[in-house]
C-alpha cells in the first residue's frame, strides 16, 4: 500500500512540475491567462468535492 501512495504522490508532483515548466518557459502571456483562468475556473468544483 505504501508504494502505491509513493507512485501516487510522485505522479501528482510530476504533474504539477510538468504543467509548471510548461506555464513558465513556453506559453506566451495570453496562453498563461488562458491556463490561469482554466485552473480558477476549477476550483470551486474542486473545493466543494473535497469538502462533502
Amino acid at each position: 500500500m505504501k508504494f502505491l501512495l509513493t507512485i501516487l504522490l510522485g505522479a501528482i508532483i510530476g504533474s504539477a512540475a510538468t504543467f509548471y515548466y510548461i506555464y513558465s518557459n513556453h506559453a506566451d502571456p495570453s496562453e498563461q491567462a488562458l491556463m490561469r483562468d482554466t485552473l480558477t475556473g476549477y476550483l470551486p468544483f474542486l473545493e466543494e468535492y473535497i469538502n462533502q
